[in-house]
């Protein structure tokens, strides 16, 4: 359940699909916190390799992990790593799987609401409620580059800040840190914006000869 944690507060899926954006002097006018649903509006879905490293406050690598993830709103998301620390975890927007293949294990459980302010269901969830959850700053602004710097308003927040980069108008990474000084990032490639993804991407059907945990 560890592993399910870091993965819940880094992505732990935590990533959305945006067209390009135009910029233009309505949108130079526009606030921060409207640029940032403008794009997370234009994501519809997602898929994506990404490279994750986790670091610690002072810099150190803990933890570098590669894998596949998909994103479709509302609240739909599959999240794939591989070794050393496979684990698959997946959501229908209800309901969420958690598999340990080395632990043999599927763990299921109701999404609840602390779970919609993590990162992955921030991307696939209500974009209307971020200005209501953070408060965002766009830290930096080029011609083909943005960084959205979000702080959570709530003091039970599951991370501190999440930066959010997106280059031509895709999402392209993640930055996380929690209160520890500890680190996520995570990295986006072979990105796939708004394609049409099977709905069995998003439903899990469970191994044989696993144990299955109910929460």
């Amino acid at each position: 359940m560890q592993r399910f944690v870091s993965f819940f507060m880094a992505f732990s899926c935590a990533f959305f699909f945006v067209m390009a954006l135009q910029v233009s002097s309505v949108q130079a006018a526009a606030t921060p916190v409207d640029q940032l649903t403008r794009l997370l509006k234009n994501m519809a879905s997602l898929d994506a390799n990404f490279q994750q490293r986790i670091l610690d406050a002072k810099g150190g690598r803990l933890q570098e992990v590669s894998g596949h993830l998909s994103l479709a709103r509302p609240g739909k998301f599959y999240w794939r790593t591989e070794t050393p620390f496979p684990q698959t975890v997946v959501s229908d927007g209800e309901t969420l799987w958690l598999y340990d293949p080395d632990l043999e294990q599927v763990s299921i459980q109701t999404l609840d609401p602390n779970q919609s302010r993590t990162p992955a269901m921030l991307l696939s969830g209500d974009i209307d409620a971020i200005e209501q959850r953070f408060i965002v700053k766009l830290t930096r602004d080029s011609e083909r580059f943005q960084e959205y710097l979000l702080v959570p308003i709530e003091q039970d927040s599951l991370f501190e800040e999440l930066r959010l980069s997106f280059t031509g108008g895709q999402l392209s990474s993640l930055l996380l840190s929690d209160s520890l000084g500890q680190r996520t990032s995570i990295e986006l490639y072979d990105t796939q914006l708004n394609p049409s993804l099977p709905n069995d991407r998003f439903s899990f059907a469970v191994p044989e000869d696993v144990d299955v945990i109910l929460q």
